[in-house]
This record gives C-alpha cells, sequence and structure tokens, in this order.
C-alpha cells in the first residue's frame, strides 16, 4: 500500500514548507501522484482542526490586504489534506482536518502556512469536446491561463460529487446530465492541493458568459487545449483523453 503525507519540516515559521513523501522507493514522483480510481475515493476527516505553521497574525493582515484586491473572496470552509493512501481495489482515502479559505489563499500569497487543499475538477464534456475556461486576471491561482471548467475545492459536507455538479450549474450555467463520475486523484505541486477529477456528461454546451472566475469559455478538442493552460490542466490531458475516449466508444455501441 503506498502512503502519502504532510511532513512540516523543523524550520523557522519564516520557512515553513511542505513535503510530499512515498513509502514505496520504487515508485517515482510522477507515477506516485496520480491514482487511477475506480470508486470514489473515501474522505476521513479528523477531529482536530488545521493549525498553521506560521503565526495567526500575519496569516490574518495579509488575508485582509487579499480582499482589499478581491472583495469576491470568501472565507468558506475547505479541507487541509493530512494524508493520502491508496486503498487498493481501485479506491483511495484522504484524510483531512478542517479550517477555512484563508489559509489557502495566502499560501499562494508566498506565505508558508503549511495548507494542502483539497480540490474538484471535471472534464466536462458534450459531442466529443470538452469543456475549458479562461481564468480571471484577479483569481488567486492560475490568472490568465486556461483549464478545464469547472473546478473548485471540496467544501465539508458537501460530497465531491455533487460539489462538482453544482460548480458546474454556478460557474458555467450548465445543467449535469448524469451524476459525476470519479476517475483519479493527484496532486497539483504548483499550488499544493490533491485534486479529484470527476467526468461530467452536459446536456449542452454552455449558452451564457460565464461568473467573474472565468474570462471566456469555450469546448474544444483535447489534443487542442489552448496556451496558456495552468500546470494543473497539463496533468489532466491523460485523464481528459481517456475520459472523452470511453464516452466516444460508448456512444458507439
Amino acid at each position: 500500500m503506498n502512503i502519502y503525507r504532510t511532513i512540516p519540516t523543523r524550520r523557522p515559521r519564516s520557512e515553513c514548507r511542505e513535503i510530499f513523501v512515498s513509502n514505496d522507493p520504487h515508485i517515482t514522483n510522477a507515477t506516485q501522484r496520480l491514482i487511477w480510481l475506480r470508486r470514489p475515493p473515501r474522505i476521513l476527516v479528523g477531529s482536530e482542526p488545521f493549525v498553521p505553521e506560521c503565526e495567526s497574525n500575519l496569516i490574518d493582515h495579509t488575508w485582509s490586504e487579499l480582499c482589499q484586491r478581491n472583495p469576491k473572496l470568501s472565507d468558506g470552509p475547505v479541507f487541509h489534506v493530512v494524508g493520502v493512501h491508496r486503498d487498493g481495489h481501485g479506491g483511495a482515502t484522504i484524510h483531512v482536518a478542517r479550517t477555512t479559505y484563508r489559509m489557502n489563499a495566502v499560501r499562494l500569497a508566498g506565505i508558508k502556512s503549511g495548507f494542502v487543499g483539497l480540490g474538484t475538477r471535471a472534464v466536462a464534456h458534450c459531442n466529443g469536446k470538452c469543456l475549458v475556461g479562461l481564468r480571471a486576471a484577479n483569481c488567486a491561482s492560475y490568472p490568465n491561463q486556461w483549464e478545464f471548467a469547472p473546478a473548485g475545492s471540496v467544501e465539508p459536507d458537501e460530497d465531491a460529487a455533487i460539489g462538482i455538479e453544482r460548480e458546474l450549474l454556478e460557474e458555467c450555467g450548465v445543467q449535469a446530465k448524469s451524476r459525476a463520475i470519479a476517475h483519479a486523484l493527484f496532486l497539483d505541486p504548483v499550488v499544493a492541493t490533491w485534486e479529484i477529477a470527476h467526468e461530467l456528461a452536459m446536456t449542452q454546451p454552455p449558452d451564457a458568459p460565464p461568473n467573474w472566475e472565468y474570462q471566456k469559455l469555450e469546448m474544444i478538442a483535447v489534443a487542442n487545449m489552448p496556451e496558456p493552460m495552468s500546470a494543473c490542466t497539463r496533468q489532466m490531458l491523460e485523464i481528459a483523453q481517456r475520459i472523452v475516449g470511453n464516452s466516444a466508444a460508448q456512444n458507439m455501441q
């Protein structure tokens, strides 16, 4: 069984960082951070809340500055990932602690809080093409870059599959054709977030402007993904190709 855990290094608070490790030395970094799923991952919530590695007044001050730049930011509840391990038979367990979004926002601003997020993403497709969005210039992560849409954080007390269906409606104005299917779990090392990648079949392409998080939305073939794309999106290309290929094969049957 492969185990991934967050290890806070014993350094001064201003230099706190996190490392992901596997107990299997034969697994490469690229391989150990992608887990293919045949069933939804289990999310186990610990009893203790997340405690940041940095001083709280530094976090609060940085959060206040970020909110002044982007008043749309909200300090809603999110999960911090404590560890991830494979369950066998195509499953995985994600151990998490409760915290709020400011821990993620300040980390993206350069504060070493030790936070590791849990996100949910989708390859939303219709007629062999995928929905992609150009992120807004004031997004905290990957501004002005293309990604598979929709995406968001896994919210406590909400099923991740239901959450990504909600994001599709809120961010893109499209109703899901069927329940979201979890295909993979992977680590985005750029923003230190574990992402659950879902498949979402859409009833139709979006016909309304996106919300503030995207400058525009387009339907494209996976092979024609526009640039610049986010590092997370580049990691998802293999997942998207598999999802769209499987969907096309099913439609031909």
